[in-house]
């Protein structure tokens, strides 16, 4: 790929010079500058895919305001947020709106800024937060190191009745969607169950609870922030029926491993809330070449090897939050090293660019002592000026 975007990027910078494609001058440095970012961006662009990486909605700014043209919307893959006020930069965000034929907006350009990085540094010692879910030891570390702040567990107000069940996994896509509708069946009898999946388009997973006899009317979808699912699940009989609460509450099935630790304690925290019970479960599509050989699967017939991935599916959720743990140590180790050093170059930039403005615009161009000379001589030259008209009207 590195290939590809280097040979278009040359490509495209010889048809820029030659005006076999026309830029005004005054931008051909920039143009030069940003070249292999927007290719980047192009190929970006080509597998991105819609319900997951971002949906294409009407904004609810443009529905109050009775328009309908759908825009593509930034979707927060943890939380399921649409992210209105986001864009992708380098020309992401343009590719993306030309291979949907949407409007192509014009690439917005920061000149001066300040990150959140800066402004939270701003409060020193006076930085006090509460949340839910402080993340694994490697997010509380880089926090730590960012803002120099500590990190203390406060116990909720009520007990918490917990339970995590047995995990489930597949090697196979179609037995993946089967383990999820036989297990969210058999739960289903006596609780409600929930199941989150990794992005919006679950259409699958409610085909095959369809397939196996759920019926439709039963199956309530939320596909984003926009159905208020924070606000309508919380009011539902699955959190506040006692009757539900004496079955074993509501049944959580996250079928995707989280990216880190927070969403997953995000997504299990969804049940056993207030006091009341809960239970939460691991259904997973894993890789089958890595764990057949890992544990030597090949040697089982196709019963015994089922029966054998059953004994195993715990401790491979544990290798997979293993290496989860590990991408994400090298990611924070990444960001600190190049986004965080990157940002803090552009802010020192962004101070001096605000000292020079200041000293330029807001300030008087000369000293009071400059000031006072100027006006002295100002003043000598006047009095010349006036001693050779006196002379003049002398001699008249």
């Amino acid at each position: 790929m590195s290939k590809s975007t280097d040979e278009i990027s040359k490509f495209m910078e010889k048809s820029v010079e030659n005006n076999n494609i026309y830029v005004p001058k005054y931008l051909h440095k920039f143009v030069k500058y940003k070249l292999k970012r927007w290719v980047d961006s192009a190929f970006q662009a080509r597998i991105m895919r819609e319900d997951d990486h971002f949906v294409l909605s009407i904004p609810k700014t443009d529905e109050q305001n009775n328009q309908k043209q759908k825009t593509i919307i930034v979707l927060d893959k943890d939380t399921g947020v649409e992210q209105y006020s986001t864009r992708w930069s380098h020309g992401l965000a343009q590719f993306l709106e030309l291979k949907y034929r949407r409007k192509l907006p014009v690439e917005s350009l920061k000149a001066v800024f300040i990150s959140k990085k800066t402004f939270f540094q701003r409060y020193k010692s006076l930085l006090y937060g509460l949340t839910g879910t402080l993340g694994s030891e490697n997010s509380q570390s880089f926090l730590s190191d960012l803002y120099h702040v500590k990190f203390a567990d406060l116990p909720t107000s009520k007990k918490k009745f917990y339970n995590q069940l047995s995990s489930k996994v597949a090697f196979e896509y179609s037995e993946w969607l089967d383990l999820i509708a036989k297990e969210s069946i058999k739960i289903g009898k006596k609780r409600p169950v929930l199941i989150v999946c990794e992005n919006v388009a679950t259409d699958n997973v409610w085909n095959e609870l369809i397939r196996n006899g759920v019926a439709p009317h039963t199956i309530e979808k939320y596909r984003s922030d926009g159905d208020n699912i924070e606000e309508r699940f919380r009011k539902t009989p699955a959190t506040t029926d006692p009757e539900v609460n004496k079955q074993g509450g509501l049944h959580v099935i996250l079928n995707y491993p989280p990216e880190n630790v927070r969403v997953e304690e995000q997504v299990f925290g969804r049940t056993a809330r207030n006091g009341a019970v809960g239970t939460g479960q691991f259904i997973l599509q894993v890789d089958k070449f890595v764990y057949e050989h890992m544990y030597e699967l090949d040697q089982y017939p196709t019963d015994q090897r089922k029966l054998k991935v059953e004994e195993l599916a715990d401790m491979i959720l544990e290798r997979e939050k293993i290496n989860r743990n590990d991408k994400e140590a090298a990611r924070l180790s990444e960001l600190k090293q190049t986004s965080i050093f990157r940002l803090e170059v552009e802010e020192e930039l962004s101070e001096k660019f605000n000292e020079f403005e200041q000293k330029t615009l807001f300030q008087p161009l000369l000293d009071e002592k400059s000031k006072t000379k100027l006006l002295q001589t100002y003043a000598t030259m006047q009095n010349e000026e006036s001693k050779k008209l006196i002379e003049e009207n002398s001699k008249i």
